[in-house]
């Protein structure tokens, strides 16, 4: 009698949804926070590193904290990639596992939970953004904002597409 090694199909749901709203969320606030917090320090180092007389007495620290300057409100332009990231992530999430098509009904509560969710994520970053502290910094970070305002539509958009992998992998409507 042979030994047998049974292997566990694993359900995918829509639980990815949840990963995509946190990380497109945390990485909003993290760049605006981050913006804000180095143009409030931007200037308080600036004074010491030119005062500071180095060795290398043609370091220009101006030139360099302009160029970090840049860098960081670069994260903008590079916002919409994360996004497109965190889809593919979540797409091929999706792809590797198998699910029934009875699981599109629990997606559905699901999908619902995520658009609530959703809807307060982009209403909170839209509280901090507008507030007068960071008003300025989300100036900087328009592209950013304009994906967070539309949260919820983003979500749906993922919600139907990760709908349609699972029906597709399913085999679509077979009768027995």
């Amino acid at each position: 009698m042979g030994l047998r090694i049974r292997k566990k199909k694993g359900f995918v749901d829509f639980s990815g949804l949840f990963f995509a709203l946190a990380v497109i969320f945390g990485m909003a606030i993290f760049f605006i926070i981050l913006g804000y917090t180095y143009t409030q320090i931007q200037p308080k180092i600036n004074a010491g590193l030119t005062g500071y007389k180095s060795p290398e007495a043609n370091i220009n620290s101006t030139k360099i904290l302009s160029k970090v300057d840049s860098s960081i409100t670069k994260f903008n332009i590079y916002f919409p990639f994360l996004l497109i990231g965190v889809f593919a992530f979540v797409m091929i999430t999706a792809l590797m596992g198998q699910s029934h098509p009875a699981f599109l009904f629990i997606g559905v509560i699901v999908l619902a939970v995520a658009l609530i969710l959703a809807a307060i994520y982009s209403n909170v970053y839209g509280e901090i953004a507008n507030s007068t502290t960071f008003a300025s910094t989300e100036a900087d970070y328009s592209i950013m904002g304009h994906f967070l305002n539309n949260l919820p539509l983003i979500i749906l958009i993922l919600f139907v597409a990760i709908g349609i992998i699972l029906y597709a992998k399913s085999g679509g409507s077979q009768t027995m």
